[in-house]
Formats: C-alpha cells, sequence, structure tokens
C-alpha cells in the first residue's frame, strides 16, 4: 500500500469515529434533555393544575402537519370559563437562542394546533439556574419563568409581570 492510500485509509477510519462519537454525545444529550424533563414534569403539573387552574397536562407532544414538525416539552389546558392554553419549554442549560426559538415555536401554534386556536396562549421556561439577566430577558418577551430554589421547582415571574397572550386574536 502506498502513503497517499494509507493516509486516505487513517483519514476515513477518523471520520467514521468522529461520526461516532458525534451520535454518542447526541443520545447524552437527548438522555439527559429527559432526565431534566423528568424531574420538572412533578412541578409543573403542581404549578398547571393548582395555580393556573388548568385541568389537562400533556408532557412531550408532538405534531406533524403540513410538513410541518413541532415536540412540545409540555401543553397544559384547559376548555371552558378558563379556555386557556399554556406551553412549556424545559432546559437543562437554558441559553439565548433557546428563548428565540421558543418564541418562534409560540408563533407556530395556533396553526399546528388549531383545536387550541380560540385560547388564551401563554408560554413558560422551566430551565435549572435562569440567571437574573435571562429572567429578566424571558419575562421582557412576555413568557413565565420557573426556576429551582431550594430543590423545588418554583413559579419564579416576578409579582408585577404580565404574560403575554400568543394567540390569535379575532
Amino acid at each position: 500500500m502506498t502513503t497517499d492510500q494509507e493516509l486516505r485509509d487513517v483519514v476515513a477510519q477518523m471520520s467514521r469515529k468522529i461520526e461516532e462519537v458525534g451520535q454518542q454525545i447526541g443520545w447524552l444529550g437527548n438522555t439527559f434533555g429527559r432526565f431534566t424533563e423528568g424531574l420538572f414534569l412533578p412541578s409543573l403539573e403542581r404549578i398547571l393544575l393548582e395555580d393556573f387552574g388548568l385541568d389537562t397536562v400533556a408532557p412531550r407532544i408532538q405534531r406533524r402537519q403540513n410538513g410541518s414538525f413541532v415536540e412540545l416539552d409540555v401543553l397544559a389546558y384547559s376548555n371552558g370559563g378558563k379556555n386557556m392554553a399554556v406551553v412549556v419549554e424545559i432546559k437543562s442549560k437554558l441559553c439565548d437562542d433557546d428563548i428565540k426559538t421558543f418564541l418562534k415555536q409560540l408563533a407556530n401554534f395556533p396553526q399546528l394546533f388549531p383545536e387550541h386556536r380560540d385560547k388564551k396562549l401563554v408560554g413558560m421556561i422551566a430551565a435549572v439556574g435562569v440567571t437574573a439577566e435571562q429572567k429578566a430577558a424571558i419575562e421582557r418577551q412576555g413568557l413565565y419563568v420557573v426556576d429551582v430554589k431550594d430543590d423545588v421547582f418554583t413559579l419564579a415571574s416576578s409579582k408585577k409581570f404580565t404574560p403575554k397572550d400568543f394567540g390569535l386574536k379575532p
């Protein structure tokens, strides 16, 4: 075998190994994300059912429609008098881009979930270790904040906070 061929073989083998490591890292990230969702879910259920007065809490909702796909960490809603839907994004580590991505998801929600289009629609970000700056940025966008305090996940939005209604207006 020539040196050029040996070099091409080594590069190909390294490329396969790098791809394998990338897949393993992706699997670990997804697993950690599901773990974080599981940690938040009991507290979120309490907040959404008791504090918000909703009657349905559904984790990990997926919807495909007209070539679009969305996965919601949690969708909670109530019909009738309350007539409200809350979409929750759960993050183990919150980045600024996560807020932008979630806002796009909320903007598309009425088209992807037409059965909820007549409801008041609010968003909530639940994350571990939300900084004061992140909390302020989240609230400026009209989103509720859930954070962990004293080993308990609680609604951390300020008392003066007013959520934005992301639903369709008649």
